[in-house]
């Protein structure tokens, strides 16, 4: 028994021992270069980190991370929205929708991975669903999130705390941030009368004050709204008949100035009070010119800061910012425009604003450097500035901004006398002018000729003022080769005029269009060449049916002087004397003076001119 068992064993054992060689014999054998054809191959499966082997051999995708810096918002406000992947990094310029109040939106985020939505809603409570699509990366994934929106604190103020009578009491509608709140009904009540006012863009109220009282209250009231709190605030300020101080700035460079300016019914007034000027934690104290103005460097940095300017019992505010950077000098360089009015904010602190019913006093080199620069600029552009600036005697340093029709009235006296005077190189020594309750689109003064032939010698004299290079009736006179028995003949004033920088072109019946043409690309006038007689054209309308006219012989040939209509002025041509002049100012400028002339062109706001039917030349 023993050995039958003995002879089983040794049998198994052989058999399992037959079977483990054979198996190591297929494990060992290799698969050569040589075994592989072009009929068959093996493909072999690479798997990656984290990947596994299934029956459609794709990886699995994973959806992005959407959040929200906050649920809590304010009507108007600002949420951020954060798009990541599952290991915290951000997905930027990624796609999604984003759904609030039945409305979609289609968003992307920046660079970070970020975007800002703004908030525009009235209070309550939203749902904000955020849905991102799928794309090769990630799977389709929406998430929402409850939004409480509520209402925006808001409070009225007054930034001055006098009003001048029969002027405008000013107050604001603000919102948490300092904004103004645009278009909204305010309430005011004063003496027993309540009046609505409605805001404007910076959330502004006016209200006109007429009053014998000195100190006036009342309270400003809003109801308040879906989206803003209601606030009121009582308010009391003086009223006084003249003193009045403003803070010129709407903004401030670093290394900018601000300018204070103090107004009342006399120099005496203005001149060497103490005007104190709080910006920010800075204190300043300074007096005033001769003019009442302030000017200081205050070195801020860049931010947001109250300005406060105090006279006596009088104070002013106003919020402005501070911007990096060095002034600029406009005949220096071109210095943009700000809503349409030279940016005096960005200019050196010897620039000031004029005041448009102040006095003022101009030597002859201050009020011909005016001229010079305005007649250059007629030349180079054919245009005027909307503004300009001058110096005057008493502040020989300071150039004063002034609208052209402000300027317009210092001129119109200076062309006065010269008019008066018919003297070649006359100039007064110095024009003392009163701004007040006077603004001119035309500075010119009809010239009346001063003997019965000398109609072309006024005409060209007319031209010359348009032009700001004035020359006399006289003078033309005798270099054009006027005589009693002949009068004056258009070669005659070409020659008289090109000696002094201008340029003559002649025009014809047949060919006053080409007159009318140049008179509306502007920088040029015309003598018209009529029965017998020459006028002067100094403007033409904006649709171009109108010309103003100056005749110097009275209403000859019935040819008055005011704007009259091309077709009429086509009736008084007369025969074969018809040739007429176009003329134009000709200067040698260097190119220094050009770029002076084309900086102050562009800084003092371009493309002036007249056209004003409603205004004669008197």
């Amino acid at each position: 028994m023993k050995l039958k068992s003995k002879l089983i064993f040794i049998l198994v054992f052989l058999l399992i021992s037959i079977n483990v060689a054979y198996a190591n014999d297929v494990n060992q054998t290799e698969l050569t270069a040589d075994d592989v054809t072009n009929e068959s191959s093996v493909e072999v499966p690479i798997l990656k980190d984290n990947s596994s082997l299934d029956s459609d051999n794709s990886s699995q995708k994973s959806h992005p991370v959407i959040s929200i810096d906050s649920t809590k918002v304010k009507s108007k406000d600002t949420l951020k929205i954060d798009l990541k992947d599952c290991n915290g990094t951000a997905l930027p310029f990624k796609s999604f929708k984003a759904s609030i109040n039945n409305k979609d939106y289609k968003l992307s985020t920046n660079s970070k991975g970020v975007m800002v939505l703004n908030i525009n809603l009235p209070a309550g409570n939203y749902n904000l669903k955020i849905s991102v699509g799928e794309d090769d990366n990630f799977t389709s994934f929406s998430k929402t999130f409850k939004i409480t929106v509520s209402k925006l604190s808001t409070s009225i103020k007054k930034y001055s705390n006098f009003v001048l009578n029969n002027n405008y009491f000013y107050a604001y509608l603000k919102d948490g941030k300092d904004n103004g709140v645009a278009s909204k009904k305010v309430s005011v009540k004063v003496n027993g009368k309540t009046f609505s006012r409605k805001t404007d863009k910076n959330g502004r109220i006016a209200l006109k004050i007429k009053s014998s009282s000195k100190i006036i209250t009342l309270r400003c009231k809003f109801d308040g709204d879906r989206y803003y709190k209601a606030s009121s605030k009582k308010i009391s300020f003086y009223v006084n008949q003249f003193t009045s101080i403003k803070i010129g700035n709407s903004r401030l460079l670093t290394n900018g100035f601000v300018r204070v300016y103090l107004n009342d019914a006399t120099k005496s007034k203005i001149w060497k009070k103490t005007i104190k000027i709080t910006i920010g934690n800075k204190r300043f104290s300074k007096k005033t010119n001769s003019e009442g103005i302030v000017v200081i460097k205050p070195k801020m940095s860049v931010g947001k800061y109250k300005i406060t300017a105090s006279f006596g019992k009088y104070y002013t505010s106003k919020i402005i910012r501070c911007f990096n950077g060095n002034v600029k000098d406009p005949l220096k360089e071109a210095i943009p425009l700000r809503n349409g009015v030279p940016d005096i904010d960005v200019m050196p602190g010897n620039f000031v604003w004029a005041d448009g019913s102040g006095t003022y006093t101009l030597t002859k080199a201050q009020y011909r450097e005016v001229l010079k620069r305005d007649s250059y600029c007629l030349f180079l552009n054919n245009k005027l500035t909307k503004y300009t600036f001058f110096k005057t005697k008493s502040h020989p340093k300071t150039n004063h901004l002034i609208k052209r029709e402000k300027w317009n009235v210092i001129e119109k006296a200076i062309n006065q006398k010269l008019v008066d005077a018919n003297k070649q190189g006359y100039w007064p020594g110095s024009i003392t002018v009163s701004l007040k309750g006077k603004s001119y689109s035309y500075p010119e003064i009809r010239d009346w000729q001063d003997t019965s032939y000398t109609c072309g010698p006024t005409s060209c004299s007319m031209c010359s003022q348009v032009l700001k290079n004035y020359l006399c009736e006289s003078y033309l006179a005798k270099h054009s080769g006027t005589t009693r028995a002949d009068g004056t003949t258009c070669s005659g004033m070409v020659k008289a005029l090109e000696k002094e920088n201008f340029i003559c072109t002649l025009f014809y019946r047949n060919s006053f269009s080409k007159a009318l043409n140049e008179l509306k690309k502007g920088g040029c006038a015309v003598v018209f060449h009529a029965k017998h007689h020459y006028v002067a054209i100094l403007d033409i309308s904006k649709d171009g049916k109108k010309v103003l006219v100056s005749n110097s012989y009275g209403s000859y040939d019935d040819i008055p002087s005011k704007w009259l209509t091309v077709e009429y002025m086509k009736t008084r041509y007369y025969k074969n004397y018809d040739d007429g002049l176009i003329v134009r100012l000709n200067y040698k400028l260097s190119k220094n003076v050009q770029n002076q002339i084309n900086s102050y062109y562009s800084s003092m706001a371009p493309n002036w001119d007249a056209h004003n039917i409603h205004e004669v030349v008197s």
